[in-house]
């Protein structure tokens, strides 16, 4: 038999109703930690342990563990200008270690919080640099059929859509608009995302669904790691 999974609740949203209440109020976090515990932190940490046991063998190299979720409080410095201190969100990213300021590495990122459409569960690359738009665009062309095959893959499309993302006014200098990679060279971008509702997140098999929506997406987190690789000095 498979381990039972710690779900998102009612409380989870009650959570997050009443900290969009007293965003200012820290005495407030402080005698509710325990709600936060159990209601946000628990479920979303079994959520990412579910996700590195499914699928450890294409996170290598990640740190999947509870520590990537967001803190609830904001540091001292980043307290916003009406005395904001109690996060509205949680999410957390799962990606390659940064190994440089300026540059994000290919993640998984998924969040939930207090408005209603704040469940969010997103793959791939949202902050591009220059150097990782040059290696992806080489490599849409130079791979097309590979990569083509995975994103016009039945389940894929059938459970994430289409490519998500800004695309470019001016077509890419240096390519060509009418080849077949053109589609996606266009993208300033290269993500899939998908939103969830609260009743959604409420249902007990919740964790199930992510881990196989995660399954269906994975090849194609593989296929932009291994092509902008991480920064190297």
């Amino acid at each position: 038999m498979g381990r039972t999974h710690m779900a998102f609740t009612k409380d989870t949203f009650k959570y997050f109703d009443l900290a969009k209440k007293n965003r200012s109020k820290r005495e407030w976090f402080d005698k509710n930690k325990d709600l936060y515990e159990t209601a946000v932190k628990t479920p979303m940490s079994e959520l990412i342990l579910a996700m590195a046991h499914a699928h450890q063998r294409n996170l290598m190299r990640i740190d999947v563990s509870g520590s990537k979720i967001s803190r609830p409080l904001r540091a001292k410095n980043k307290i916003e200008a009406d005395g904001a201190i109690v996060k509205t969100l949680s999410y957390f990213s799962l990606a390659e270690k940064q190994t440089s300021m300026f540059e994000w590495n290919p993640g998984i990122y998924f969040q939930v919080g207090s408005d209603d459409d704040d469940i969010f569960f997103g793959v791939g690359l949202y902050m591009i640099s220059s150097r990782q738009i040059s290696l992806l665009r080489n490599a849409l062309v130079d791979d097309f059929e590979t990569i083509d095959e995975i994103i016009s893959d039945r389940k894929l499309k059938n459970a994430w859509g289409h490519l998500k993302g800004d695309v470019y006014k001016r077509f890419p200098k240096g390519y060509d608009p009418s080849s077949e990679p053109a589609k996606y060279l266009k993208y300033k971008q290269f993500y899939f995302s998908k939103q969830y509702t609260r009743k959604q997140l409420l249902d007990p098999r919740f964790t199930q669904h992510m881990v196989k929506d995660l399954g269906v997406i994975i090849e194609f987190f593989s296929w932009v790691r291994k092509t902008v690789g991480t920064y190297r000095k």
